[in-house]
């Protein structure tokens, strides 16, 4: 068994403790904030440790978006699976939908996608794993009956936008306003030659 960081420490645990500070870091105090030294005192292990397993603090940033984009696709599909079948797929989805952007962890996901817009090497490393979650996302929404009728493009679409409204809201904080009947409103309208 190999150690790294403090004597003791069993070596194969540090990577998850270290994704999840970062996560409560993230969460908590923000990107700029979230530095190797905050991340490893949180972790219980020493800097050095972060960098042993990720390489780089970028490549750190991008386990920790990897590491929530798997949590909430565990806990989209949990919430999916026991949702009721006989309610309107649409609005089933779009409160699901709400209700992911609204965990406290999807935080992760905007501190990140803020920095992206300037650290354009963060952005490269992070923009195809953020699509790669955002089709996992799909695939996890499609499962519900009725939703196959929807061109798979224009599904991408819609769930898309849901995303970036719900995300919106979330960044926004205690915007509370129940947007889903108007949303529903508008994509029965665009879609009425579904229904006919």
């Amino acid at each position: 068994m190999t150690f790294a960081g403090f004597p003791g420490e069993r070596a194969d645990e540090i990577p998850a403790r270290l994704l999840t500070a970062g996560i409560d870091t993230l969460i908590e105090l923000g990107l700029p904030r979230c530095t190797p030294a905050e991340v490893a005192r949180r972790a219980g292990t020493a800097p050095a440790a972060l960098f042993r397993y990720f390489g780089t603090l970028q490549g750190f940033l991008v386990a920790v978006a990897e590491e929530v984009a798997c949590r909430q696709l565990v806990a989209f599909q949990s919430r999916l699976d026991a949702a009721p079948r006989d309610a309107d797929p649409f609005e089933t989805t779009l409160r699901l939908l709400r209700d992911l952007t609204e965990e406290p962890i999807n935080v992760v996901f905007n501190e990140l996608l803020v920095a992206s817009r300037t650290d354009h090497v963060l952005a490269g490393a992070l923009m195809p794993q953020l699509e790669a979650y955002g089709r996992d996302i799909e695939a996890i929404a499609a499962q519900l009956p009725g939703l196959d009728a929807i061109p798979p493009a224009l599904f991408h679409d819609l769930v898309r936008i849901a995303i970036d409204i719900f995300r919106g809201t979330s960044v926004r904080g205690n915007d509370r306003a129940d947007r889903i009947p108007l949303m529903l409103s508008l994509i029965r309208g665009d879609l009425a030659f579904l229904f006919s």
